[in-house]
């Protein structure tokens, strides 16, 4: 697999990288933008619970709040006390009486709210009276050491509160919330009575439906002590103990909301404590309610991701057709050049990376078109200088053999100048026709400039001095022959010859670092501004220096085609005062 990619061509990896390393992120940031915004919709869809549930709990307390007040109302009630402490067996028109007065006062509380209650007053003088058609047989007979009789004795005239569960076989309504309180007479405080207050279902059913109340939730309201008071939609567990694993942390814990299994359902619970009667409202709302938001999250998620994918196969398409476009232009380009063609060039718009490229092949193309001009114009001159070699090799020969004739004879004649200068001659001519030797050591050059040296002594006599110093470590160092009397010859016809004073010569060969320095200096009539420019100029232009003579130009030419632009090469000169040169060439062991 990974050979097979390596193998693909540029743009096909570039398509596969970019589609990847987006599809990547992508991929990674709608997985958890989903579980992300699925987790921020969970917690939103709990504190929207939990805000409902408190609405529901406040709406609850004020209804209890109002029982309260009316239980109040009747506790404090002289005219009720009165009744309760009348004798049972007084007449029926005054029991009539008290029983009209009573009905009205039911009335009267009941009509201002629309509650869904019944009212019991009970005396212990057996007086009984009641809100609807009947009194229920549990409120008979008072049995005070039972249920709220017996929790409305200990309250000692506070209002109670008992969780229970019964039908009212008159209206087939569930009762499930009963609140009790003791009446006593004002002045003796002695107990007369009590005041009972059965509450329907129905009164808390009403709040859950302006509520919103889903059918698929379950709700539950608890008392104190943990007693379910009314739930929906089963009322079936209504007055008995709410039972389930997280009771306690419920119990405990005053509201909050966590995720559990609720008969075998993925479920989140909410619930919430009311500050007055630390009744709790539960909520249990199934997950897949939650869900149905969460898929309209993960439908916008999967279509941003899709879109994301296309436009990443689009940009990497175009991105890598963009990118190896030139490239593969310069592919082109690369084999015209490997059929010899040198003339194409490559042409970018941009200053990229790949259009720097485009301009260093041009550069490239450039020079190696001239160093293939060079290298020819190079070996014509060699074949050239080997020709003419060639055929001047006789006459040289020819007048070797002359001189060593005329030394001869010079010696047996006793003419030693004559014999000297004949053989420094014919040193000079045996070192030019020597074959297939373009460099000698530095030793064998300076050998050849002592012999041409010796011969300008005898031809100008005392018209100069030449100071020769040569370091020893450099003597085995090799030169392009004839390197080093061109220069000396340039500085006497040049600088010397025309002068009227005696002149000078100081000839230097040392060793600097990884080089050898060269210096020929005289002190001759120099060069004025204008000729200096001229001979400075770069040797590539080929210019011919005749005001110089061709010596000074074949030594330049001669060191540029053996060290390249490794040499350097420096002329001073001022006019009347004389010339400098220093040449700095690579060592070249012999």
């Amino acid at each position: 697999m990974i050979t097979k990619l390596h193998s693909l061509n540029l743009r096909s990896k570039l398509i596969i990288v970019i589609i990847i390393t987006s599809l990547i992120p992508l991929l990674l940031l709608g997985f958890f933008t989903f579980n992300f915004l699925s987790e921020l919709l969970q917690e939103e869809v709990s504190e929207n619970e939990l805000e409902r549930l408190t609405s529901i709990n406040n709406q609850v307390s004020f209804f209890l709040d109002d029982i309260e007040q009316m239980t109040l109302f009747f506790y404090k009630n002289e005219e009720i006390q009165d009744i309760l402490k009348k004798n049972n067996t007084r007449n029926l028109k005054e029991k009539y009486a008290d029983f009209e007065y009573v009905n009205e006062l039911f009335d009267t509380v009941t009509g201002v709210k629309d509650w869904e209650v019944n009212i019991y007053v009970i005396g212990l003088n057996g007086d009984r009276y009641f809100s609807n058609e009947y009194l229920p047989n549990r409120y008979n007979s008072i049995r005070e050491s039972w249920g709220v009789f017996r929790k409305a004795n200990n309250a000692k005239g506070s209002l109670v509160w008992d969780t229970n569960y019964s039908i009212n076989g008159v209206d087939n309504q569930d009762i499930v919330l009963t609140a009790g309180r003791i009446l006593v007479d004002s002045t003796t405080n002695e107990k007369i009575g009590y005041l009972m207050v059965d509450i329907y279902e129905s009164a808390f059913s009403t709040i859950y439906e302006k509520n919103n109340f889903s059918n698929r939730e379950s709700f539950f309201l608890l008392d104190n002590q943990g007693y379910i008071i009314s739930s929906q939609p089963n009322k079936t567990n209504v007055g008995t103990k709410f039972e389930m694993d997280y009771y306690q942390r419920i119990m405990n814990g005053e509201k909050g909301f966590f995720h559990f299994d609720w008969h075998d359902i993925s479920s989140i619970l909410t619930y919430q404590t009311d500050e007055n009667t630390n009744f709790k409202t539960v909520s249990i709302l199934p997950m897949d309610i939650i869900q149905q938001k969460n898929y309209l999250v993960r439908n916008l998620t999967l279509n941003f991701a899709l879109i994301g994918i296309i436009f990443s196969i689009w940009l990497a398409y175009y991105l890598s057709k963009t990118i190896t476009r030139p490239l593969y232009k310069l592919i082109n380009l690369m084999k015209e050049v490997e059929k010899g063609n040198l003339q194409v060039r490559f042409d970018s718009k941009f200053n990229d990376d790949i259009g720097i490229f485009g301009k260093r092949f041009n550069r490239m193309l450039e020079k190696l078109k001239i160093s293939i001009q060079e290298n020819y114009e190079k070996q014509v001159r060699m074949k050239d200088s080997e020709l003419k070699a060639l055929r001047a090799q006789i006459n040289p020969h020819f007048l070797y053999n002359t001189l060593e004739t005329v030394n001869w004879l010079a010696r047996l004649e006793g003419v030693n100048d004559i014999s000297k200068i004949v053989v420094s001659l014919s040193e000079i001519m045996k070192y030019s026709v020597r074959k297939g030797k373009d460099f000698v050591t530095i030793e064998q050059d300076v050998k050849q400039l002592k012999n041409y040296l010796t011969i300008q002594e005898f031809r100008y006599r005392d018209k100069f001095d030449v100071h020769l110093t040569v370091d020893d470590s450099v003597l085995n160092q090799k030169i392009p022959a004839l390197l080093l009397q061109p220069i000396v010859e340039n500085a006497i016809v040049h600088g010397l010859e025309n002068k009227i004073s005696k002149g000078k010569i100081d000839i230097s060969i040392t060793k600097e670092h990884r080089r050898i320095r060269i210096i020929v200096q005289d002190d001759g009539v120099g060069m004025d501004e204008k000729t200096l420019v001229q001979v400075n100029q770069e040797l590539k232009e080929g210019l011919e220096f005749e005001e110089l003579g061709i010596g000074i130009e074949n030594v330049r030419k001669r060191l540029y085609l053996s060290y390249g632009d490794q040499f350097e090469w420096t002329l001073t000169s001022k006019d009347k005062e004389g010339t400098r040169i220093v040449i700095l060439i690579p060592y070249k062991e012999g």
